[in-house]
């Protein structure tokens, strides 16, 4: 409940403020495992992302933010993942194949951090491995506008128009998921998704 109270409250505000805009929304599974990943450019992309999504999303969140006292109750309310950036996290990823196995959404920003240029940038390992492991659905969304809104630096969101693009789902393809193909596919997936950032898909 506590999610959908707090996508309500966003709702009208990207709505109104952002002019949020979402696209390719067809191709989103509306049943079964999903693994959303996105490019990370500003504060604002989880909540957008979040609030474009009509299915509910279990983010994966760095776990410096998620420990913090004043925020943990937030996250832990909205039943995002929290990841250890330093070393392979095994229990952070039990929890995410879980998710999925359930039929849920799980949303990876595979980059790990905000990008400080507004540039996707190249990915971390851990959301093809993800993909690997539970063989869901990969929807590349990119994200266009926020890092106008609300820039790494920036103290104060600016009314900018944000649009949400969906794109064709991937599939991991079944071979064996070593250092050289899962590299080979997070290539993959963050073409796709700096292609619907560039060009809107």
């Amino acid at each position: 409940m506590f999610y959908w109270f707090i996508k309500g409250m966003f709702w009208p505000l990207g709505q109104i403020y952002f002019r949020l805009r979402r696209r390719g929304l067809h191709r989103l599974p509306r049943t079964g495992p999903v693994i959303l990943i996105a490019n990370h450019s500003s504060f604002l992309d989880p909540p957008v992302l979040g609030s474009a999504c009509p299915r509910k999303v279990h983010f994966l969140i760095m776990r410096a933010m998620y420990d913090m006292l004043r925020f943990r109750w937030f996250y832990a309310g909205m039943e995002a993942i929290p990841v250890s950036a330093d070393r392979q996290d095994a229990m952070s990823l039990r929890r995410a194949l879980k998710a999925l196995r359930e039929g849920r959404v799980v949303g990876v920003f595979p980059e790990g951090r905000r990008r400080l240029d507004g540039r996707v940038g190249e990915a971390q390992l851990g959301a093809a491995l993800l993909a690997a492991r539970s063989g869901a659905s990969v929807v590349p969304v990119g994200i266009r506008g926020a890092y106008e809104a609300l820039p790494p630096k920036g103290m104060f969101p600016w009314p900018k128009r944000i649009e949400v693009v969906f794109g064709e789902p991937l599939r991991w393809n079944g071979g064996r998921a070593d250092r050289r193909s899962l590299e080979a596919f997070s290539r993959s997936m963050m073409s796709s998704v700096a292609m619907l950032v560039e060009e809107g898909g």
